[in-house]
């Protein structure tokens, strides 16, 4: 296990951190404060003010100064480490894409708020358009995550659909887990395995795709780290991770989504639902193609 007198051989320098002032940033910000501390970061505490929530005061100035006074008021929270403020108007995704235009940020962390209903749709589109358009890694901190003393991954797990490009989300679960000493799983849930001899198909399904998970970890020396390869049957792949994430005691799940991918309102795609109610962090990455 690494330890904070180390030095670090992961390099992460800046890290955006977005807050809307909810318990939820607060658990955001306290991830990234854990992890700035340990790799010597800098921390851009952002708090994004869409034009249709800006509203006057009985004295006739906007609510930007009450914002700025509690984005201070968080800034606190981060002790020695340096943390620049910034109020900007637009989306959260807006004045992401604008930071990573004005510096080198190498991690977006935030936090993500739970929901039922059509409000649980709303907020599962929106996190799931804000994860396919930021060209950096995302650390989402979910509803189900607890507070804890400090961000220590001792077991980081993998999860992916054997698709297409997995290079960005390998990379980054191996480099954390050399980082951290921790253990390493990757995960493939693959359809149910038909009759008639559902027994036997699925001992020779189970050690074809053990053999692709391999492989996402054999082209490059530097990803030659010692790893548990898993393979899981369901209908639903998302139930599946979810599962495994709690019986395994997970501290990190690492998954990759595609760019731009289109989606509709009506769904809550796979992302959000595993960051929602994963009891750990979710670092999402974006794929190439």
């Amino acid at each position: 296990m690494a330890v904070l007198g180390t030095v670090p051989r992961v390099a992460i320098k800046n890290i955006v951190v977005t807050t809307d002032f909810s318990p939820a940033s607060e658990r955001a910000l306290d991830y990234a404060t854990w992890i700035a501390r340990y790799y010597g970061s800098r921390i851009h505490l952002v708090h994004p003010v869409e034009a249709a929530h800006v509203h006057v005061t009985p004295e006739g100035q906007d609510a930007e100064p009450e914002a700025g006074e509690k984005l201070r008021h968080q800034a606190e929270k981060c002790d020695e480490i340096k943390c620049l403020q910034w109020v900007l108007k637009g989306t959260a995704l807006d004045v992401v894409e604008r930071m990573l235009s004005l510096d080198q940020i190498d991690l977006v962390v935030i936090g993500t708020h739970a929901g039922k209903g059509f409000r649980k749709l709303a907020i599962g589109s929106a996190a799931e358009h804000f994860f396919r358009n930021i060209h950096c890694p995302v650390l989402a901190v979910g509803p189900a995550v607890s507070r804890r003393h400090a961000w220590e991954p001792r077991r980081v797990l993998l999860t992916t659909d054997l698709q297409s490009d997995e290079s960005m989300a390998s990379r980054c679960a191996v480099f954390l887990a050399r980082e951290h000493g921790a253990q390493l799983a990757l995960l493939h849930v693959a359809p149910p395995v038909p009759a008639p001899y559902p027994d036997e198909q699925q001992v020779a399904a189970r050690l074809y795709f053990q053999s692709r998970l391999r492989e996402l970890l054999s082209y490059k020396p530097s990803l030659d780290y010692p790893a548990e390869f898993w393979v899981e049957f369901g209908e639903d792949a998302v139930a599946q991770i979810l599962h495994v994430v709690q019986e395994r005691a997970i501290d990190l799940v690492v998954l990759s989504v595609h760019r731009e991918e289109p989606w509709g309102l009506h769904l809550v795609r796979h992302a959000y639902r595993i960051v929602a109610e994963a009891a750990c962090p979710v670092l999402i990455t974006q794929r190439k193609y």
